[in-house]
């Protein structure tokens, strides 16, 4: 099997990651903050660790800042209803998942109004169409760093600035950014960082983390889930205390500790070195899918992902057909269906994804796949 799907998921993951994992569940998997006993202190252990090692990825200092989720559609949801309420504005992109325009529509049904502007245009015109968009009204600017179908990376050094300057929250998603370029919230003046583990910082599924700047007043933030937490145990409300307020329910351990070693393994690879790997295979392929007359979509320099679609042939047909040889693919809307209308695909076109666990060899593989497929030989 070549897989070529790492936007959705990287795999194989580290073996370190697996090992951990295996280990925690045969020799510490005690409940973490809920007893004194040595299981459940180690346990307690390892979950501060990965925290630690999340902090020191993104440049934030206190540990409790890191909540852990079940994956960035979970911490956008933690920011975006814990922040805003009724009378609230927002600003967005073009570009979005449908993990922050979902949550928008359903907040605009609570009386959250939202400004889009066009990610696809240069990085002047984009701030400054979301500078003339800031309202009295306007509490957050929630947006991608880069784009989970092509390789536009947005600039948030420069949009962070400006939230600052103009006193709005700024909440970015790194689904498709963390693990693969530098980020620093203090640098970056991000407020709320949203992040999936089981993406570029090779984790497993079912893990994700919001983190939350040095500082940040977490009384302006509600809980979105309700239950035990180890501590304060008399008090019927969930409190404003971060991490415990906003991670009732026994915490996914031995995910957690995969996660840390996915951290780790990041770190030692080292993200200049990931970023340069996913572009070289970017420029090849996409030199060779041209040679095959393919559109490419969102070309705005080299990144991990690449959209294409072949003349004449529905996206769907051409990933059924490369899963058929055991290339693996994504066709479709890839949950994004507003960046497909900015990027003008036809709402199917199909998207490779990359990662350091490829090779020139899958490329070729996919490229040799794909020729027989266009003449029909495959």
């Amino acid at each position: 099997m070549i897989y070529l799907d790492n936007a959705a998921t990287t795999f194989p993951k580290p073996r370190r990651v697996t090992r951990e994992m295996t280990r925690c569940m045969e020799e510490y998997a005690g409940n973490p903050g809920r007893s004194a006993h040595p299981a459940s202190i180690k346990a307690a252990q390892a979950v501060y660790d990965t925290r630690m090692k999340i902090c020191d990825l993104f440049g934030v200092d206190r540990e409790e800042n890191v909540i852990f989720t079940k994956n960035a559609t979970e911490a956008i949801n933690l920011a975006l209803f814990g922040l805003l309420r009724e009378g609230d504005a927002v600003i967005t992109t073009n570009l979005e998942h449908n993990a922050v325009i979902r949550a928008l529509w359903c907040l605009n049904e609570r009386g959250v109004t939202t400004d889009i502007v066009d990610a696809t245009a240069s990085d002047d015109a984009l701030i400054a169409d979301a500078e003339t968009r800031i309202t009295s009204k306007t509490r957050a600017l929630v947006c991608l760093h880069a784009s989970n179908i092509c390789p536009r990376v947005l600039p948030i050094r420069r949009l962070g600035a400006m939230c600052r300057k103009r006193g709005i929250f700024f909440i970015v998603d790194v689904a498709q950014s963390a693990g693969i370029y530098d980020i620093d919230m203090k640098r970056d003046n991000i407020d709320v960082l949203c992040a999936p583990g089981h993406k570029g910082l090779f984790g497993p599924m079912g893990t994700g983390v919001a983190v939350f700047r040095d500082g940040f007043d977490f009384s302006l933030l509600s809980p979105m889930l309700f239950g035990g937490t180890g501590v304060s145990s008399a008090d019927a409300s969930m409190g404003h205390t971060p991490p415990e307020s906003y991670e009732a329910g026994t915490l996914a351990l031995p995910a957690i500790v995969g996660l840390g070693e996915g951290v780790d393994f990041v770190k030692s690879v080292g993200t200049k070195a990931i970023r340069d790997h996913d572009a070289a295979l970017y420029e090849k392929t996409k030199s060779e899918l041209l040679t095959l007359g393919a559109t490419i979509y969102g070309d705005f320099g080299s990144g991990a992902g690449l959209l294409f679609t072949l003349p004449g042939m529905a996206g769907s047909d051409v990933a059924a057909a490369l899963g058929d040889k055991g290339i693996c693919v994504r066709a479709g809307l890839h949950c994004a269906p507003t960046a497909h209308v900015a990027l003008d695909t036809g709402g199917d076109a199909v998207r490779i994804g990359f990662s350091p666990m490829n090779t020139e060899r899958d490329t070729a593989a996919l490229i040799c796949a794909l020729n027989k497929i266009k003449n029909g030989r495959g």
